[in-house]
């Protein structure tokens, strides 16, 4: 490889390129790789590169005096050609074959695949040739992406160091990781108990009214842990921002809650003959259900952000405040339809 060519890569790394994501596939990039101009002959090209030693020779990048990368040959056609062939000839167009330092290295892998090609030319924003990304780094990346694939569909949170000594910690210490959250949970069933003692007389005067406490808490249980489900995954896996996770996920909550309230007004009606009961527990059954859809949401997306694992955080106290605010919700509400 020419001198020329070194410093011209020396040139642009240390200013468009000399700070990458390490998701980028310049990372991957190697530097020393055949180099011949468009004008040179097969003969010459082969002569010159001849003891000479790189990074990968499985490709010769051709390019124009100035630098600009006009196409690629794989080094077997440059073996087998005739001496006087020149390397425009010789050479495929690059075209589909280039990328930038910065691109996402698995888009680089995915355009090699669709390509069939060996190896990439890396170029800077107008074309001039910096390196390649040899099928031996195109292969690394295809495991890494793999890799960080299988973590995301386990529910690993690679950028999480709680979670990740959860995965390996002793029994004791998972229990530690995880005792101050049920305590919280603990705390959260005296809180149930005064709630209740707060409604005695609704109680006491429909003792109806009790029996469809443990369907309510579990219905919206269930849901707000769908939520929080969704929320460790999407923050696992791409880290989006609150604002449409929230829109999207309470969007849910209200069809969810409508549908069950539609099918509990008949029901609950049908079989007490109380209009007043079915309609508490259908208006509860609703709002509630937005209320533990907020909580699964929001609650492991702050605990996420405070740098709390939100697989372990989040569970136990989202469970007292759903449980809690679903009550509240349904025996107020009762309390108040049946007085009337």
């Amino acid at each position: 490889m020419s001198s020329e060519f070194q410093l011209e890569f020396g040139d642009h790394r240390g200013g468009e390129h000399a700070s990458l994501s390490p998701h980028a596939v310049g990372q991957y990039m190697v530097r020393a790789v055949p180099v011949a101009r468009s004008h040179e002959t097969a003969g010459t090209v082969r002569a010159r590169l001849a003891g000479q030693k790189f990074d990968d020779a499985a490709h010769v990048f051709v390019t124009t005096d100035d630098g600009v990368l006009s196409g690629i040959a794989s080094l077997t056609s440059l073996i087998g050609a005739h001496a006087e062939l020149p390397m425009g000839q010789l050479m495929i167009p690059a075209s589909g074959h280039v990328v930038t330092a910065d691109t996402d290295r698995e888009d680089a892998a995915s355009l090699a695949i669709r390509r069939e090609a060996g190896a990439l030319a890396v170029t800077t924003r107008d074309g001039r040739l910096i390196g390649a990304i040899p099928a031996t780094a195109l292969m690394s990346i295809l495991r890494d992406e793999h890799l960080e694939d299988l973590h995301h569909m386990a529910g690993i949170l690679g950028k999480s160091e709680a979670a990740q000594k959860a995965l390996s910690a002793s029994p004791l210490r998972r229990a530690i990781f995880r005792l101050p959250w049920i305590l919280i949970g603990l705390a959260g069933s005296a809180l149930f108990t005064t709630i209740m003692t707060r409604f005695e007389a609704p109680l006491s005067a429909h003792i109806a009214v009790a029996f469809f406490v443990p369907a309510l808490v579990y219905l919206t249980d269930s849901i707000g842990t769908q939520a929080e489900t969704v929320v460790i995954r999407t923050l696992s896996l791409t880290g989006a921002p609150l604002t449409p996770l929230f829109a999207a996920e309470f969007a849910t909550s209200l069809i969810l809650g409508f549908v069950l309230s539609s099918l509990a007004l008949p029901l609950v009606w049908l079989s007490f003959g109380n209009s007043m009961l079915a309609l508490a527990v259908a208006i509860s059954l609703f709002f509630a259900t937005a209320v533990a859809t907020g909580l699964g949401v929001l609650l492991p997306w702050t605990f996420d952000r405070l740098g709390f694992d939100p697989a372990l955080s989040s569970g136990p106290i989202a469970t007292v405040f759903q449980d809690a605010s679903t009550l509240i919700i349904y025996l107020a509400t009762a309390a108040t339809l049946l007085a009337s």
